[in-house]
């Protein structure tokens, strides 16, 4: 079937182009009879029209296009991958109900390929996990106003918004709520800063906390970290992991943070830590506001949202 046009609806509601195309792209300097806007967007819906992004954004300066930018090293494991993928299809989801399409893009993050990036009018970004030097080499291909937004990354500059799950509160909750001391088992993150920020907050030693970044290696050491922990309550963050001990049976008192959205993977004597809002949720609020008023100094840049604990 031939693809509708503007050309097709003009003939059909029998005005020119020119309104079909203030009316499909909502120009709001143009005074438009109610009738005839009705009747054009009635028959748009009836051809199932699909407006030309790019004929699209040189009326209104946008595209209808959000980028999200996955930092994933070769052989993630297997914990990571359902981080990533629990994030973008949530927030996929909210924004095609929101009517924007939706860019997902996995870079190397040591080496970040950005042509396809430039290629595109993106109205906004959402990087995810992003290598602590490579901020300004990724943020360097987007135009001032396009609302550029971190994830699961941390970094001292007034110039990026970033979202993260409230850590610190998490984890004083569950040491606090531990009838023993308490050890920390958790994801490694590209972003250093991150993870240095999430051990520091925990409050505990150095060999009483295991960053996982190995899928291959992770059983063995597992068991050396638990045997040599033995007694302890196990803190873990990222219930996929948090079932990875539980397959070991060496741990009789374990706490989940859940950052998956999958708090039902763990066995009912878990412990489980929920927080308010996914990441997506806020993530996506986040970039709505900044749409609405980008240049309100309160808002523009430089925050660090935390998704608090649930209650």
């Amino acid at each position: 079937m031939k693809k509708a046009t503007m050309k097709d609806i003009a003939r059909l509601a029998n005005v020119s182009v020119a309104t079909v195309s203030y009316v499909l792209n909502n120009v709001k300097n143009q005074t438009i009879p109610d009738p005839t806007r009705q009747s054009i967007l009635a028959i748009a819906k009836e051809l199932n029209y699909v407006p030309n992004l790019a004929a699209r954004s040189l009326v209104v300066q946008r595209t209808g296009m959000v980028g999200i930018l996955i930092n994933k090293s070769p052989n993630l494991p297997y914990w990571k991958r359902q981080s990533h993928m629990t994030f973008a299809d949530s927030l996929e989801s909210r924004l095609t109900s929101a009517g924007y399409h939706t860019l997902i893009i996995s870079l190397d993050p040591l080496n970040p390929a950005m042509d396809v990036i430039r290629e595109r009018k993106l109205d906004a970004v959402f990087v995810v996990d992003v290598l602590d030097e490579m901020f300004y080499r990724i943020s360097a291909n987007f135009v001032d106003g396009v609302p550029l937004i971190l994830i699961g990354s941390l970094i001292n500059d007034r110039m990026f918004n970033q979202v993260n799950y409230n850590y610190p509160q998490a984890l004083k909750t569950a040491v606090s709520s531990a009838a023993v001391p308490s050890c920390l088992i958790m994801e490694s993150f590209h972003n250093t800063a991150l993870t240095d920020w999430i051990r520091d907050s925990s409050g505990l030693a150095t060999e009483d906390i295991y960053v996982a970044a190995d899928a291959v290696r992770l059983s063995e050491e597992l068991e050396v970290f638990l045997l040599r922990n033995h007694g302890k309550h196990v803190i873990v963050i990222n219930e996929f992991l948090a079932k990875a001990v539980e397959r070991t049976g060496l741990s009789s008192s374990l706490t989940a943070l859940c950052t998956c959205g999958f708090p039902e993977i763990v066995q009912p004597d878990t412990e489980i830590i929920q927080f308010q809002n996914d990441r997506a949720q806020t993530a996506f609020e986040l970039m709505v506001t900044l749409k609405s008023a980008p240049n309100d100094p309160a808002i523009a840049a430089g925050n660090q949202f935390l998704i608090d604990v649930a209650p």
